[in-house]
């Protein structure tokens, strides 16, 4: 048996060590001093900028990373707006207030330090100064998902001879062979080939549907030709982000919403749309000293940016399988009300810490977002899916087959000693190739982001609140649920396409 253990809240810090996120006032360069050339001599230097001057000229400041997306005059690449290339960390949060065209991002920054024991300090003299708008922690976000293939009473026979004849290839790392499309048990259990037959169904070709993630394999046999749109690098952001998806799971998100089907091989997806792939992890780990290994968490500047790329390029569907127990900062909230108001339903996996006790993970906890929990073949309760009142809906999310990349990837590394006593990178975990079948309400988010694209493929545009009834109002209520109309385990019930199109 492969199994690749869940990240959980207890493991992972509510908020980034040593980051604040700060928004500036919107102004015009003051008479005759640019941008770049503010110091602590300039007319900028009130109380909280002054502090900033004083951690700089004390080398507690690491960078500064302004959100907004550069000017074309700045179009530089990644990396050269951080703090330290002859540009003072005040003139980096000047430049990220400059005036922009229609950037939701304009004058958020992310400062970060040296020591997490600075950082209260900086907030509070920020936060006392006119021109900051708003400065707060930055919560981290990480995936809700886990690898687990093996015979469980929940898996299909098809999957169990699958898993068993994997797993005898002695390892990690090696292809998974899913079971025949027929047996797919959550496209049955949602009524996919059903809603599909409807008279005058309609694909979702014209909708689009935005998956934040780890990346996506483009070429993948069962996704080519469905991307229309990935960004894995924002210019101006230091991160260190290449086109491939190392850990695999937005290639996984992306084959439950949109893989080919009628191929004869490999999965069938919900939905033919207008993917539109946002990669919002970069390819360095970070060291969790609760785990005691190397993990990926969500970067924070390229989700930010990936969130404000939405709002322009107007997409109908977010499908965020993410989340974390930090308070969304104000910038956060900001760009997913923009979205919701201008039209775009947000799905929202609900997390996988229920033996943790269900601790509230956001973005499914933000008001207006659609809150997806996990269910099992039979319709119960996943063990690991969140409850919560705000849950909206549930969907399948145990043993789920999709597409991973073909090229080998890891999950993160466990942790060896370094010369100096401190930790490195040690060996991968690594994760299988081309298919494999996963647990997470990260699993479940996807069945319903892809619901949505038909939905509004079929019905026409509607906004997220109407949305959002129609899933309530069309899910079979489950045994589960005894006899309510909203349970915390389940919200509505466990989704229906077929009476959701009809």
């Amino acid at each position: 048996m492969i199994i690749k253990k869940a990240i959980n809240s207890e493991e992972i810090p509510e908020y980034h060590e040593g980051q604040l996120i700060v928004k500036m006032r919107t102004m015009a360069s003051p008479a005759g001093i640019p941008a770049s050339d503010y110091t602590a001599a300039s007319p900028l230097a009130t109380s909280g900028m002054s502090a900033l001057s004083f951690f700089e000229r004390g080398g507690l400041i690491k960078r500064v990373i302004p959100l907004s997306a550069p000017a074309e005059a700045e179009d530089l690449p990644a990396g050269a707006m951080s703090f330290g290339q002859n540009r003072s960390a005040l003139s980096m949060l000047a430049t990220s207030a400059s005036p922009t065209a229609n950037d939701p991002n304009e004058g958020v920054s992310i400062i970060e330090l040296q020591r997490d024991r600075d950082v209260s300090d900086l907030q509070i003299a920020l936060a006392q100064d006119p021109n900051v708008e708003f400065v707060s922690r930055v919560p981290v976000r990480y995936l809700h998902a886990t690898s687990k293939r093996g015979t469980t009473n929940k898996d299909t026979e098809a999957d169990k001879d699958s898993a068993e004849s994997a797993d005898s290839g002695g390892g990690v790392g090696i292809m998974a062979i899913p079971p025949p499309v027929s047996t797919m048990w959550n496209l049955q259990k949602i009524l996919w080939q059903q809603a599909r037959a409807l008279p005058n169904f309609r694909d979702a070709n014209n909708i689009k549907v935005a998956v934040l993630d780890t990346g996506i394999e483009q070429t993948h046999p069962d996704l080519n030709g469905r991307v229309s749109r990935y960004l894995f690098n924002y210019t101006g952001i230091p991160s260190a982000s290449g086109n491939s998806d190392i850990i695999g799971h937005g290639t996984h998100v992306a084959g439950t919403i949109a893989a080919l089907f009628g191929n004869n091989f490999g999965i069938n997806g919900i939905c033919n749309c207008q993917l539109h792939a946002y990669k919002i992890f970069d390819d360095t780990p970070d060291f969790n000293s609760r785990r005691g290994e190397f993990v990926y968490y969500v970067d924070t500047a390229m989700y930010h940016r990936a969130l404000a790329e939405c709002i322009q390029q107007r997409v109908d569907v977010v499908n965020l399988s993410i989340g974390g127990g930090g308070a969304p900062s104000p910038q956060e909230r900001t760009l997913f009300n923009t979205l919701l108001a201008n039209g775009t339903t947000i799905v929202a996996s609900m997390g996988n810490d229920r033996q943790a006790g269900s601790p509230i993970s956001y973005p499914a906890a933000i008001q207006g977002v659609i809150a997806v929990g996990a269910t099992n073949l039979d319709d119960t309760v996943a063990q690991f899916s969140n409850r919560g009142n705000h849950i909206s809906i549930a969907a399948p999310g145990v043993a789920i087959w999709s597409t991973l990349p073909t090229y080998p990837g890891h999950f993160g590394f466990s942790a060896a000693i370094g010369p100096n006593g401190q930790p490195i990178i040690g060996a991968p975990k690594r994760r299988e190739t081309a298919y494999d079948a996963w647990n997470g309400t990260s699993m479940a988010a996807p069945h319903v982001a892809a619901a949505v694209a038909l939905l509004l493929a079929n019905k026409g545009p509607m906004s997220p609140a109407n949305v959002h009834t129609r899933l309530m109002q069309s899910a079979d209520p489950v045994a589960g649920m005894g006899g309510l109309n909203h349970h915390p385990d389940f919200g509505a019930g466990r989704l229906n396409l077929l009476r959701l199109l009809q």
